[in-house]
């Protein structure tokens, strides 16, 4: 029975986990003024080549045995208009908020009906390497997990 408590509590902080990464951006409509940026603007600029992207994501959460935690590697898209890796689209109440970058990281918060979650990706051309910590609430009890990304560029996205 308690290894079966550990299993639910394992799926359901992956799941999180993996939600949260994979909140869509909130889109807003552009006013025309700000279709364009003006030609003296800079915007920032990330070192990440666009292309297929596999990731292993290794959560950690208080309590669980390591063993009982095994590395997940999904495959996902990345491009310099979006450089959050999105895993999943489990959770469809969430919002991404605060996105911001600095030289080669790019960070994020997140908050859906029943986790809030911050991460962090540095990009270096091929190669990345990534924190997310999440916080959901099952029932009475707040569940905590960390997963610690590290991917790599392997190809161009597949076409459509």
């Amino acid at each position: 029975m308690i290894t079966d408590a550990w299993k639910y509590l394992a799926i359901v902080a992956l799941v999180s986990s993996l939600a949260l990464v994979g909140c869509d951006k909130k889109k807003e409509a552009a006013t025309p003024a700000e279709q364009a940026p003006a030609p003296t603007a800079s915007l920032p600029s990330v070192n990440l080549h666009d292309g297929e992207w596999e990731i292993t994501m290794k959560v950690e959460m208080p309590g669980m045995p390591a063993a009982a935690m095994k590395p997940q590697t999904i495959k996902t898209c990345l491009t310099k208009a979006n450089y959050v890796p999105e895993t999943s689209r489990e959770q469809s109440d969430c919002k991404m908020e605060n996105q911001k970058i600095d030289g080669n990281t790019v960070s994020w918060t997140v908050a859906c009906k029943d986790t809030t979650g911050k991460g962090t990706v540095t990009y270096s051309g091929d190669s990345m390497e990534g924190l997310m910590e999440s916080s959901t609430k099952v029932g009475e009890k707040e569940i905590n997990t960390k997963m610690a990304m590290s991917g790599k560029r392997i190809g161009p996205c597949p076409t459509k």
